[in-house]
């Protein structure tokens, strides 16, 4: 409804002009930066979840390795002792010995 004569109150002039200009370029700056910001968010918490993930597994390992190493151990002595009875003609049990419980009275 505005007559030939009025200025109209939204002109696309006024936004292209003077300080308007310089208006859209800072906001043209602030949605850059806020891009990368979000993009380096994003990133960093890929890398978080990442090295949780590496951490966990390398517990999961870890475990893993010091049981491997213990039956190693426990093999290797039980082997070392058998080989050192085998010559005095001692053999091994086919059955694990029995605990024998005191109790105290």
């Amino acid at each position: 409804m505005s007559k030939a004569g009025q200025k109209s109150v939204f002109r696309w002039d006024s936004l292209t002009e003077g300080k308007a200009k310089k208006l859209w370029t800072y906001l043209f700056l602030l949605f850059i930066y806020g891009m990368v910001s979000v993009g380096l968010s994003h990133l960093s918490e890929q890398k978080a979840r990442k090295m949780y993930r590496l951490v966990s597994e390398n517990r999961k390992l870890k475990a893993e390795y010091v049981m491997l190493k213990s039956r190693l151990m426990k093999r290797q002595l039980r082997l070392n002792v058998y080989n050192r009875l085998k010559d005095k003609g001692f053999i091994l049990p086919k059955r694990n010995p029995k605990m024998i419980v005191v109790k105290d009275e």
